[in-house]
């Protein structure tokens, strides 16, 4: 040891602690020792001097060994305690041995002091390196069980506590007491982690881990469940308003600003709860119905708050199976385009065609596109879906030459998913010189908000597509968040008339203001004008005497086969060759006005 050893000897002979003291430094031990003689003597030593051994004399007048060592071993339980004794029965000995003494010499054979402090020292440091090497795996075994129950990212729970949580608060809801489980959802986390990067995508859902443990009480349960989903286990709840009032305010606290790499980003969340005990016995099933709520959350719009209703559970199961069967469904060759005329107002001119999807289900028929596009959108399957459309509708087109000196071009719907893909144009182009369609024959068509969702790197898609010869139509005007002037923003050939306004244009005043301004503004952009939906005769001389260029809808023809299309258009040809056709390409009626004002 560095520091000399501090060595506590009980004894009454001064002669013999002389001897004792000389025998330890003979053997070279370095050590300061302190002689007592009496009771009062060693309880005081043994706190105020804090040896680091005892050598103790076995009969003393005040005291004796065995009470020596039961003191000692009360005051400093871990400091080797050695008998120095004149003689000492084996009994008694073994004995004291067994009480804790670290060893017994007899006074005519000091010789064997030394060796027995330095076996009783090692023993001590022995000891000393086994407890902190036990006391380091305790704390790396605890430092495991933690992680094992903690997100290593934000500190929160993780999934497997939050079941465990789960399971005590059933048994203890059970007996009276109600909770609630909420699940939380970013709803547009991965536009951060696009924008500035993974890492600030982490220190955001930090941030947000921060936020939720603000507004949970101390005995409510904060979870993250992986990526952007996190998890509240609120106790104490009474009733399905009291849990809604719970999530709003987490929204609340969510949309305030928060500072992000230079930028303010607010985070809207969709909520999904479920309140238990109910009929629940499994913490699984809560969690698939809390779930269930919340996909019905981000279903119905986002950023919204829903109570589980067992209802929602079949309608999960319908969206789950037809997710199965979507995977399947182009490899069966299930889909199927229809094709719906595109009419000039006033001539009943045939101008072109939409390419619309159908899904002929096996089982269920004939499945409307609001049932599966939606999911296919979620999914991702819409993108394989939208290039097999393009590519049967440009073919189908392609099909169409023989039809004359202008046949029919062919308009197709591109999801929003499809339409910010990387490397969408240079699939139009390849898919163009693998038909053979000439461009001009081609137009596609986006609806309005996809374009909203980033009008710059819109703007430069639509540049780019249309940069190939093809045109390319706003559908579904009017329904989106944008304001008439982003129009001039784009390169756009046509601007569609939504549905909903040409229903009410003839009852309603401000459809018809609607449409009125959206003709008015697409002329004023040499823009082509088409009004969707229209049923009715009455719908379509309205919106001639309004010089809306074009329209489609049932009452001007319902969607159909390429093939019954085809038969159309041939039924409908010049009988002789000075005569004009019933179904000729007009020249785009933007040109015709471009011309008449030069």
């Amino acid at each position: 040891m560095d520091e000399p050893i501090r060595i506590l000897i009980l004894e009454d002979s001064a002669d013999d602690a002389d001897l004792l003291q000389h025998e330890i430094r003979k053997a070279g031990i370095r050590f300061e020792g302190l002689v007592v003689d009496t009771r009062a003597g060693f309880l005081k030593a043994l706190s105020a001097f804090a040896p680091d051994i005892i050598l103790a004399d076995n009969e003393l007048p005040q005291i004796n060994g065995s009470t020596a060592l039961r003191l000692a071993r009360k005051a400093r339980p871990k400091t080797p305690f050695i008998l120095v004794t004149g003689s000492i029965p084996d009994e008694q000995a073994a004995e004291m041995l067994a009480s804790g003494a670290s060893d017994y010499i007899l006074k005519d054979r000091r010789s064997r002091l030394a060796p027995a402090i330095r076996r009783a020292l090692r023993e001590v440091e022995e000891r000393a390196l086994r407890s902190r090497a036990e006391e380091t795996v305790r704390r790396t075994e605890e430092q495991i069980a933690r992680s094992a129950l903690l997100d290593a990212l934000t500190g929160l729970s993780n999934r497997r506590f939050l079941m465990e949580c789960l399971n005590r608060a059933l048994g203890v809801a059970h007996c009276g007491e109600g909770f609630a489980l909420l699940l939380v959802d970013l709803d547009h986390f991965k536009d951060v982690n696009d924008s500035l990067g993974h890492e600030a995508g982490d220190r955001f859902l930090v941030s947000i881990a921060e936020r939720l443990q603000d507004i949970a009480r101390p005995q409510d349960t904060v979870a993250r469940l992986g990526g952007d989903e996190f998890a509240i286990l609120v106790e104490s709840i009474g009733d399905v308003s009291e849990a809604i009032g719970v999530a709003q305010r987490i929204q609340q606290r969510l949309l305030a600003p928060m500072a992000l790499d230079g930028s303010e980003v607010v985070a809207p969340v969709s909520i999904g709860f479920v309140l238990g005990p109910a009929n629940y016995h499994s913490p699984g099933d809560l969690l698939r119905d809390a779930d269930t709520a919340l996909y019905r959350a981000k279903e119905l719009g986002r950023a919204r708050v829903e109570a589980f209703d067992p209802s929602m559970r079949e309608r999960v199961q319908t969206v789950l199976r037809t997710q199965s069967d979507l995977r399947q469904a182009l490899a069966r060759r299930e889909f199927r385009v229809l094709y719906q005329p595109i009419v000039w107002l006033g001539s009943n001119v045939l101008v072109g065609c939409e390419a619309l999807v159908r899904w002929d289900h096996p089982r269920r028929g004939l499945v409307p596109p609001a049932e599966f596009i939606p999911i296919a959108e979620e999914t991702g399957a819409v993108v394989q879906i939208g290039e097999w459309v393009l590519r049967e509708a440009c073919a189908q087109a392609r099909a169409w030459d023989d039809l004359g000196p202008a046949p029919p071009l062919v308009a197709v719907n591109l999801s929003a998913r499809q339409f910010r893909e990387q490397g969408l144009s240079r699939m139009v182009e390849r898919t163009l010189q693998e038909t053979g369609l000439p461009p001009a024959r081609l137009k596609l068509e986006v609806t309005e908000s996809a374009l909203m969702y980033d009008v710059a790197q819109a703007a430069s898609i639509v540049r780019e597509l249309r940069g190939l010869g093809i045109g390319f139509a706003l559908d579904d005007f009017g329904t989106g968040h944008s304001s008439l002037s982003y129009v001039k923003h784009f390169p756009l050939s046509d601007l569609k008339i939504d549905r909903s306004f040409v229903s009410d244009i003839t009852t309603t005043a401000e459809a018809a203001a609607i449409a009125t301004a959206v003709i008015n503004l697409g002329h004023s952009l040499d823009l082509t004008v088409i009004a969707e939906g229209i049923e009715t005769e009455a719908q379509k001389l309205f919106l001639e005497d309004l010089r809306c260029d074009a329209g489609q809808g049932y009452h001007l023809g319902r969607p159909m086969t390429g093939q019954s299309l085809e038969d159309l258009l041939r039924a409908n040809r010049p009988r002789s060759h000075g005569q004009a056709s019933s179904f000729p390409f007009p020249q785009h009626q933007a040109d015709r006005r471009k011309q008449q004002k030069a």
